[in-house]
């Protein structure tokens, strides 16, 4: 027989579970909203304002708890001068591209490669091209973090990553290609190419037109070589590459990796 105190726990718990789920979205729900954020980072009441723009306006005080409690997991550092502004750290950055969502997100893709890489496994065999892969992808994850990027999936002999929109992308893929070193000692030759876009963030991955484009710009790259794209078509452009499935020309910069 269930009796009044065994329904009034089950109903408790179901509660309880019920609520530890709001909090959990809304903590996610702030994450993404702060992806959107500027750089000076956003106060609570125009947070409030991007959240009821995805259908969630949570009340002042919930609002708050989320964002403290996202402060003690260190994804959100708050700025406690003349107003309380928010923003994302780097480790909430991260965890917010994890969480995906579908959404649009602008950044700056980085994708590279190693030069050479088929040639090595057809001399050296299998095993080797694991380990050399294996190398590639823990200095890569290294370099990117310290440049305050990610790495979103390994491609064996490359990768692709984001950048926030703002970071020169040069300087990591220097510090990348001083890490690459062969069994032998002999450095890999690396080529990498970049472009800032607004891809789909799903599930801890990027995808769209702007994943496509980086990763053909990577093909264009000759040994040593960062190909940038630049949208604007400004000066800095050096030439016009004509990029298979894009209706004009890209115009790009080219610039030696070493």
């Amino acid at each position: 027989m269930v009796t009044d105190a065994t329904t009034a726990g089950v109903t408790n718990n179901v509660v309880l579970r019920y609520c530890r789920r709001m909090k959990a979205a809304l903590s996610t729900d702030v994450l993404l909203a702060l992806l959107d954020a500027p750089d000076r980072g956003l106060g609570g009441a125009e947070l409030q304002v991007l959240l009821g723009a995805h259908r969630r306006r949570p009340r002042s005080d919930e609002l708050l708890t989320a964002l403290l409690r996202l402060e003690a997991a260190d994804h959100v550092m708050v700025d406690r001068g003349d107003r309380l502004s928010f923003c994302l750290t780097h480790k909430g950055r991260a965890r917010a591209y994890e969480l995906g969502g579908g959404r649009p997100v602008h950044v700056r893709l980085l994708m590279a490669d190693l030069v050479g890489f088929v040639a090595f496994t057809d001399a050296h065999g299998d095993e080797a091209a694991r380990q050399v892969a294996g190398s590639l992808a823990g200095a890569a994850s290294a370099v990117l973090r310290a440049h305050g990027g990610e790495v979103v999936k390994g491609l064996g002999d490359g990768f692709l990553a984001w950048l926030p929109p703002t970071v020169d992308p040069l300087p990591a893929v220097l510090d990348l290609a001083e890490r690459c070193a062969r069994p032998t000692g002999e450095r890999w030759r690396v080529r990498a190419a970049s472009h800032v876009g607004s891809p789909i963030r799903h599930g801890g991955d990027l995808f769209g037109g702007d994943v496509n484009l980086v990763a053909r710009l990577c093909q264009e790259a000759a040994p040593d070589e960062l190909v940038l794209s630049r949208p604007d078509g400004g000066s800095d452009a050096t030439e016009h590459l004509a990029i298979r499935g894009m209706a004009e020309p890209v115009p790009v910069t080219r610039v030696a990796i070493r």
